[in-house]
């Protein structure tokens, strides 16, 4: 197979940045939903969900809004080439498909896109996008 020229990026690495920062907009929009919610939630069974304290859904919001930074945060470094990214993509991949193996039967999507993610960046071509820069 051939090897990516430096600064030839791969065209899955493209997709995979791009699905981290579409992934960074959404927790930061959740997050701060989830700060200001009007405090009776409804789950996806249609379960009305009243008794959820304040202070675990301003820090659930606010751990998530972190998150989202943290994610803009890899974005640049998935486009730049970094190891680090690889490593990270690769660890938070297969910790997304462990927490959704609990979410089960709902988790089968996030289990199917971080096992393509996993796929994608683990290809001849973007290996070497990613050992460009440390």
């Amino acid at each position: 197979m051939s090897q990516a020229t430096p600064g030839t990026r791969p065209f899955g690495v493209l997709v995979v940045a791009v699905l981290i920062f579409l992934a960074a907009i959404f927790n930061i929009v959740f997050g701060f939903w989830m700060m200001f919610a009007p405090y009776s939630i409804t789950d996806i069974g249609g379960n009305e969900m009243t008794n959820i304290p304040t202070f675990y859904l301003v820090m659930n919001g606010i751990l998530s809004v972190i998150l989202g930074l943290m994610y803009f945060w890899l974005t640049k470094l998935t486009l730049i080439g970094s190891a680090t990214a690889h490593l990270l993509i690769s660890f938070l991949a297969v910790l997304n498909i462990v927490f959704a193996l609990f979410r089960l039967p709902y988790g089968w999507l996030a289990i199917a896109l971080n096992v393509v993610i996993l796929l994608i960046i683990n290809t001849s071509k973007a290996k070497a996008w990613f050992q460009q820069t440390a």
